[in-house]
């Protein structure tokens, strides 16, 4: 079937995203954690995915429902639960680290932060709009237009897990599917 390509299934990692392997964050508004100076902070600034992409790391990870029941359960394809359009996933951590340069008073720090702590996110687990400690939630964008589960679309190997909004920022992929079952456009 031209333009068809496996069912993604509950199996296998996702493609992970990211480029970097840390660097270095400057100070902004914003917030985060401070070192035992005096004064007032200038502290850790917060950016969306689009820049942090360049700058850190999310593995690819287990493709796992963010809770079981949630996953459709009434049709197995190999032994495996089908992932479908708007599924949601379990979380994707970065174990990125920056050098943090923050300024508090008249001291000005450099210190190993989380990447995760200077990252937008609006979704799921929001920690002051910053990404939790957990990662950022991963949610199936099918892109077939014809092939439904109960209604759903079916998601296909190479969908994304994400849209990139600060919600559902995820720049992953689909990569656990199906050898042999293969949904057409």
């Amino acid at each position: 079937m031209a333009g068809g390509k496996p069912m993604a299934l509950y199996q296998g990692n996702c493609t992970g995203h990211g480029f970097g392997a840390g660097g270095f964050w400057h100070p902004g508004p914003g917030g985060g954690p401070v070192a035992p100076c005096s004064g007032s902070p200038k502290l850790i600034s917060i950016q969306p995915r689009s820049i942090a992409a360049h700058t850190a790391m999310w593995k690819g990870i287990a493709q796992l429902p963010l809770t079981p029941a949630s996953a459709v359960t009434n049709v197995v394809v190999n032994g495996k639960i089908p992932i479908l359009d708007q599924d949601l996933l379990t979380p994707h951590p970065t174990t990125t680290m920056y050098q943090a340069i923050r300024t508090q008073g008249d001291c000005t720090i450099t210190a190993p932060t989380p990447a995760y702590w200077c990252h937008t996110y609006t979704g799921i687990g929001t920690v002051a709009g910053r990404e939790p400690e957990i990662g950022h939630v991963r949610k199936c964008i099918s892109t077939t237009k014809s092939v439904f589960i109960n209604g759903k679309r079916v998601g296909r190997m190479g969908d994304p897990l994400g849209d990139g909004s600060s919600q559902f920022p995820c720049l992953s992929k689909i990569a656990g599917s199906s050898k042999n079952v293969i949904v057409g456009v």
